[in-house]
């Protein structure tokens, strides 16, 4: 019987060795990225200036929250398509879009934007046209990789100048991007 026991006790402990070396092997060491995969991936991350910039590029606008925006704002547009008058003189609108490229989301809306003439005169977003609301821009919530866009309006003097957009969400206390 003990001639049994001591290579059956052999056995077991070997097998329990094998089985400890199993889970000391070596983790696959991590993959390096291709150039054409870095590449894509850099692709992927939109480039953005700081938080004030020019009609047609990308600001880079972190929230109050700590989430990271890429916005960006086509020129200014006359619009003339509606049929109800405007209040100040004439309807301008811009083209936004907005993505989330990192940290805590939130909404994108129309609301957070104002345009702000030479003379340092504030125009909220307007609704020129309460029938007809597509391509405006709602509020957006985005998450990390989304996007959305839309139209912001605004009723503003005809003879305004020097005519800044600002983007100040309705939780902020101040402006925290635009384009000029």
């Amino acid at each position: 019987m003990k001639k049994f026991i001591a290579p059956t006790v052999g056995l077991l402990l070997l097998g329990l060795a094998g089985c400890g070396a199993a889970d000391q092997a070596t983790a696959p060491e991590p993959k390096s990225q291709t150039a054409p995969e870095q590449a894509e991936s850099e692709a992927a991350t939109p480039e953005v200036g700081g938080k004030d910039v020019a009609f047609g590029e990308t600001a880079g606008v972190t929230n109050e929250s700590g989430g990271k925006y890429a916005i960006t704002a086509s020129a200014l547009q006359d619009v003339t398509e509606f049929s109800v008058e405007p209040v100040e003189g004439k309807y301008v609108s811009t083209d936004v879009e907005a993505s989330l490229i990192s940290g805590t989301g939130g909404a994108v809306a129309s609301v957070g934007f104002m345009l702000v003439d030479a003379a340092g005169n504030e125009y909220v977003s307007a609704a020129p046209n309460g029938e007809n609301m597509d391509g405006v821009l709602f509020a957006t919530l985005l998450t990390q990789g989304d996007s959305g866009s839309g139209k912001v309006f605004f009723d503003v003097p005809a003879d305004a100048t020097g005519l800044k957009l600002v983007f100040q969400p309705l939780t902020a206390t101040e402006p925290i991007g635009s384009w000029s």
